[in-house]
């Protein structure tokens, strides 16, 4: 199988590339645009090569979910949405919260993990929770699956892994010491088509979010594009030998994913299918 392709640190610069890769045209409310299929999909599965025992897997049914945007983006994007529309037309719960929190200026990992724990804390108390997250939303998603131990499934999608280890999605050290010297750095803001500031309080709230020191027990799938070049999809593949518990998806896609998106939903509804009881079908 023809792996993904090497991607250097630095090739696209996180001031002129929105990190969501999503298309800067909002639909209007209530649609999805036409999504192309990929061409081509490989798929690993990856054992544990850490030094850790293990934990055993707990598989559980999701009964809610949550969609988690990444950054640069709102509720109203074409994946949000698209999730959004799936799930509710296959009679599920879910919840697309607006992780730009307090705001986009002072917008903090914190805050939003809390925004995720607001709204998981709303559901019944029985409740088994899948999150699906896209790029920053889907580091989030892992620490708030950490947190709430009624999370039963995770999907993360491109997750923006190592988010400080590999020069901050191209921006570089030198760039990181800048926009902490100037206390801001101008970004582009998808829903508002245009640059906008960002606190340098990100940077430091952001360094102590390593998702290297998370063990988790429940079944994470995580979907990464080959031709992504926003987040290089060997952080994710990294994780996934790391990690006994996480299946990667490799996909002849970009960031965005919007041309695997069916795909995705498949895979996601073949993870969360109620299973068996083992005990009843042995006694058939």
């Amino acid at each position: 199988m023809q792996g993904p392709r090497q991607i250097p640190p630095g090739r696209r610069g996180f001031r002129t590339r929105q990190l969501d890769g999503l298309s800067r045209v909002r639909p209007e409310a209530g649609e999805v645009p036409p999504l192309p299929r990929a061409q081509r999909v490989s798929r690993v599965r990856t054992p544990s090569r850490g030094e850790e025992t293990p934990l055993p897997i707990r598989r559980e049914t999701p009964t809610h979910w949550i969609y988690l945007h990444g950054f640069g983006s709102d509720p109203m994007s074409p994946k949000a949405q698209f999730f959004n529309q799936q799930f509710r037309a296959a009679g599920l719960p879910i919840v697309v919260p607006d992780l730009n929190v307090p705001s986009f200026e002072q917008l903090t990992i914190t805050a939003c993990l809390a925004e995720v724990e607001r709204v998981i804390s709303g559901f019944p108390s029985e409740a088994k929770v899948g999150i699906v997250g896209s790029s920053l939303g889907g580091l989030i998603a892992l620490f708030a699956a950490d947190r709430c131990k009624n999370v039963s499934y995770v999907m993360l999608l491109a997750p923006a892994l190592g988010l400080f280890r590999v020069n901050f999605v191209g921006l570089g050290k030198p760039g990181v010491r800048a926009w902490e010297k100037n206390g801001f750095l101008e970004v582009f803001h998808s829903p508002s088509n245009r640059n906008r500031r960002l606190s340098a309080d990100f940077v430091a709230d952001a360094r102590q979010y390593d998702e290297r020191n998370l063990r988790l027990s429940i079944p994470v799938t995580i979907v990464h594009g080959q031709r992504d070049d926003i987040v290089d999809p060997h952080l994710s593949i990294t994780y996934a030998r790391a990690h006994h518990n996480v299946k990667l998806h490799l996909v002849d896609d970009d960031h965005s994913l919007l041309a695997s998106i069916t795909q995705i939903w498949e895979w996601l509804r073949m993870d969360t299918r109620p299973r068996p009881n083992r005990d009843n079908a042995s006694a058939h």
